[in-house]
């Protein structure tokens, strides 16, 4: 039986949708290895979770081992402790038809929805130099702009929302990836010509949001009168030495680094693909190394600085890394931009990140002061949060999970029956080709004994869950594993 600190339930599916990001076609593959360009500076062994300076380099090697040449063709990976690295490395192919090897400090992988991290602490810039606000209208912002944000309800859209995606768009999923980089508009016009339906009252529920990362781009933009690709080289890139990052699409000529191609499997083996393009940069067409990524994740851990070099001041980074939508509080949440990796009281927050053909993940171990980034130049089934988990497990980022106590209060199978019924994602399209995902991925559920529940999705495996929160108002059972539903239209929507 499945308690309620079970938080599978729907994650494993959306994880399959590129996890809070881009739509993913899994690839997978044969053998090759190699490792390449390791740094491996741990200043303080003994001190934190790394025991010795070459525990972390041993482990990831042992790790990536297994995965290089099967999974993906190539991978690289930052570990930082502070603002010092631990270890950035390459491992396996960046292009297998040139046999070149990945370097972490040169090979240049797509981050995906990764960079809506670099868009959010750019739009806390914003708010720490007054030029921006959270909770304001964001149409205050646009000016002469063609975007326009419909007042489609009483409550406008604000920074937050976006940063916290619960503005209320229904989800598009595709962040408009093209094969051609002619296809490739301006940002504005872009935003402007796809607008997606306002479909439910702003902070309400989480509901994923390419489009709401492409216009805080756009907010970031017209407040600092640029180009949201500009202004992120200077502001952050540059300060950063991030030398070798961009969101520019197509990745310039003269960018320095060298791109990882894109790969997918071909029986046991794998075959370099064409690339693919980011029409809505702000929400994924990031391009950067392991080593460039291993200097932002030590600017959030350091507080917003990294040596004598500041892009935030320390109240800033405390606001983004604070909570920013509770859902339920034994549930995990959204802090700003970054979403709550775990167990909620672990302080532990990720973001995940896909491109059809790249795939990555970030975590901050806030408490611990490491940060990790894992990205492949495929994209299979089982992405790099698999090899985070690893870490995360190995050096005890984050403490086991309690076994909860179910309540006997009575009127248990009466809550039950309170919930039951279909429920539908928040995170899937209503409309379009990509409605028929939403119509497979319904959650059914049903009272069971003893006032349990039971969830299943199609004719899948079932689950049972415990009730150990009390009833809050209104007659509606709350569970950890089941919140936030509304009804709309005789269903129900989940987050």
């Amino acid at each position: 039986m499945d308690d309620c600190t079970d938080r599978a339930t729907k994650r494993s599916f959306l994880a399959g949708l590129g996890s809070l990001g881009f739509i993913a076609f899994g690839t997978a593959a044969g053998r090759t290895s190699a490792a390449t360009d390791s740094q491996n500076t741990d200043p303080q062994p003994g001190k934190g979770p790394f025991t010795d300076s070459d525990e972390p380099e041993a482990f990831v090697d042992d790790v990536m081992a297994e995965r290089i040449g099967t999974t993906t063709p190539g991978a690289t990976v930052a570990i930082v402790s502070g603002d010092t690295p631990s270890l950035t490395k390459g491992y396996g192919a960046a292009d297998v038809d040139a046999d070149v090897p990945v370097r972490a400090d040169e090979t240049v992988f797509r981050g995906g929805s990764v960079g809506k991290l670099v868009t959010f602490t750019a739009v806390m810039q914003g708010v720490e130099q007054g030029v921006l606000d959270l909770d304001t209208d964001v149409n205050s912002y646009l000016g002469d702009s063609t975007v326009t944000v419909p007042d489609t309800y009483d409550d406008p859209v604000t920074l937050r929302h976006l940063g916290t995606h619960t503005a209320g768009f229904e989800s598009t999923l595709d962040p408009d990836i093209v094969a051609d980089p002619a296809a490739l508009d301006s940002l504005e016009a872009l935003l402007t010509n796809q607008q997606p339906s306002r479909i439910r009252p702003p902070g309400e529920l989480v509901g994923y949001s390419n489009y709401g990362a492409g216009l805080a781009g756009h907010v970031i933009a017209e407040a600092h009168d640029t180009t949201f690709e500009e202004y992120v080289q200077s502001e952050i890139f540059e300060p950063l030495g991030m030398t070798r990052s961009t969101f520019a699409q197509p990745v310039p000529d003269d960018q320095p680094g060298n791109l990882a191609a894109p790969h997918v499997r071909d029986g046991e083996s794998f075959l370099v693909a064409d690339d693919v393009y980011i029409n809505m940069r702000p929400a994924g067409s990031l391009s950067a190394t392991a080593t460039d990524m291993a200097a932002f994740m030590s600017a959030h851990l350091g507080g917003g600085a990294v040596g004598d070099t500041r892009i935030l001041d320390a109240e800033t980074a405390e606001t983004i890394h604070s909570r920013h939508h509770v859902r339920h509080p034994a549930v995990t949440n959204w802090r700003y931009g970054f979403h709550e990796y775990g167990n909620p009281d672990a302080n532990l927050l990720g973001h995940s990140g896909a491109t059809v053909k790249f795939t990555s993940y970030l975590l901050l171990a806030l408490d611990h002061d490491i940060g990790i980034f894992v990205a492949y130049n495929g994209n299979p089934s089982e992405g790099p949060k698999a090899v985070v988990d690893e870490i995360v497990a190995e050096f005890d980022l984050q403490q086991a999970p309690t076994t909860p106590t179910p309540t006997w209060r009575s009127g248990g199978q009466e809550r039950a029956e309170t919930v039951a019924g279909e429920y539908s994602l928040t995170h899937l399209p209503q409309s379009g080709p990509l409605q028929v995902v939403d119509l497979l991925e319904h959650l059914t559920v049903e009272p069971a004994d003893n006032g349990r529940l039971r969830t299943t999705i199609l004719e899948g495996d079932g689950r049972q869950w415990v009730e150990t929160v009390r009833v809050r108002g209104g007659g509606r059972a709350r569970c950890p594993g089941l919140r936030g539903y509304r009804w709309r239209g005789g269903r129900a929507e989940y987050e």
